[in-house]
This record gives C-alpha cells, sequence and structure tokens, in this order.
C-alpha cells in the first residue's frame, strides 16, 4: 500500500525546534495547506469552509526509517514510554495529524492557525474536526497527567519585546513563541532546551533559538526574558562569511537598527 501525497504545507519553520510540541500551543502561528493541481480538488474542498477547525493528516517525511520503540517525552516524565503511547514523530510508519484553526480557504488553498508542521511537510488527507464525535472532554490523560517539570510563568521585557516586534515585521513572527514555549516548564533544565552556560552580565543563563539568543533570569516561579541578541561575532557577520542558514543579512540590520 502506497500514499500520494494531496499537497504540502507551507510556513515559516525549518527546523524541528521552531514548532511546538502540539499545536494549540503554537499561538498565531500561520501556515497554508498547497493542494496540488490537476486533481480537482478545489470540488473535494466544496462544503469545508463551513467548519471552523479540521485535520491534517501528514507525514513526517524527515524522520522516515528511525523509528524507535520506546522515546523519551519532552516534559511531565522523567522517563521513557512506548511510542504507542506518545505523539512523537519516530513512528514506524511516519504519519502525524494535527487539528488545525481554518482561517480561510483560497481555490487550493488551505489557510490554518495553530500548527505543528514544518515547511515543506508533505500532506495526505484533510478532514473536518466534529467537536461532537471528536472531543472527549473527560478522557484519561494517561501519564501526561503527571506533571514533574516545574510550571513558571514567563515576562517579557519591554526591549525584549521591541525586538520581537521587529523581528515580526520582517517574517521571523516564531521567536516569541519559542521563549514562552521553552521556558514555561523546567527553564534551566539542559536537557530540555539548548542552553548556554555562560549568560551575559544582564541574564543568569542563555536560552539558544537558530542563530539567536535570549538572556533570562528566574526568579521563584517566574522567568523574566531579558534580552535578545545576535549568536554572531562581529566576524561572523563580515560581507565575505559564509551564510550557511542564509540569515546573515536579517542580524546586520538588526545590529545595525538597535546598535549592538
Amino acid at each position: 500500500m502506497e500514499f500520494t501525497p494531496i499537497g504540502i504545507f507551507r510556513c515559516d519553520a525549518k527546523y524541528a525546534y521552531d514548532v511546538p510540541r502540539q499545536g494549540i500551543l503554537a499561538g498565531e502561528n500561520v501556515g497554508r495547506v498547497e493542494l496540488a493541481p490537476g486533481m480537482n480538488f478545489e470540488a473535494a474542498l466544496d462544503a469545508i469552509e463551513g467548519f471552523s477547525r479540521i485535520w491534517l493528516i501528514f507525514a513526517f517525511d524527515r524522520n522516515e526509517g528511525r523509528w524507535r520503540p520506546k522515546v523519551q517525552p519532552p516534559r511531565h516524565i522523567d522517563h521513557k514510554v512506548g511510542v504507542f503511547a506518545t505523539r512523537s514523530p519516530y513512528r514506524p510508519n511516519p504519519i502525524g495529524l494535527s487539528c488545525v484553526e481554518l482561517l480561510e480557504v483560497k481555490g487550493r488553498v488551505l489557510v490554518v492557525k495553530g500548527h505543528d508542521m514544518l515547511d515543506g511537510t508533505p500532506i495526505l488527507d484533510v478532514k473536518p474536526y466534529l467537536p461532537y464525535a471528536d472531543s472527549f472532554p473527560d478522557a484519561a490523560p494517561g501519564w501526561t497527567a503527571a506533571n514533574s517539570g516545574r510550571e513558571c510563568v514567563v515576562t517579557v521585557e519591554p526591549q525584549v519585546q521591541e525586538r520581537l516586534d521587529w523581528l515580526a515585521e520582517r517574517g521571523f513572527a516564531c521567536i516569541g513563541e519559542f521563549i514562552r514555549e521553552q521556558l514555561g516548564e523546567d527553564p534551566l533544565d539542559g536537557r530540555r532546551h539548548r542552553l548556554d552556560g555562560a549568560g551575559r552580565e544582564d541574564a543568569r543563563a542563555l536560552l539558544a533559538y537558530r542563530t539567536w539568543r535570549i538572556g533570562f533570569q528566574v526568579i521563584g516561579n517566574r522567568v523574566h526574558a531579558t534580552s535578545l541578541h545576535s549568536g554572531y561575532s562581529e566576524d561572523e557577520l563580515a560581507e565575505d562569511s559564509e551564510d550557511r542558514y542564509g540569515d546573515k543579512a536579517l542580524h546586520r540590520e538588526f545590529r545595525k537598527h538597535f546598535r549592538e
């Protein structure tokens, strides 16, 4: 049995750490399902605009052939469980599903919000979310009911929010959600977060996001994001330097604007 993708997903998320554990944690994360041409999919979408939420069935195309019988959940517990008891991408059949908010239908394109997929993800099917059939509020949550982590309230300092807004205006909005997602539980746990041990003077620790660095302080159960700066050195931002991630022009503009 073989499946042919019906389309592809487009969004700003390029790397695994760009997406949340679950789509509901993605906030304003907007993406597009671009269905393939020549298949009469416009007709197949008839009446779908009446649903506020839809299911997207997709392929974990970056994980094919890498399944694991037991995996370590990113939070709640500190030991491995069976992969079938999780939503891990490391599955024998690399298939995922995401319940997203449907914002708009444009021909063969579905504009959605609250996703947990990477750019270029193959879409296998689209189904409507039916509240009477798909919602079970009293269902047992299994091991996710345990909470071994330390829940924290995350606040963003005004100067950091200014920088986040500046980046969002240039198509780099996902970093704000990343900060709140990563620092909301066990912010100093290096097993769960990509941390730099040596922080700047205005922060006790640094959280790494791609080529950006977020300074933060932990006071009780509150985490304060206190700084946001480029992770490149001046030499690394030289005009003739290698641009592996294709983002050095943005970093140069950022440092010039904020006079770093």
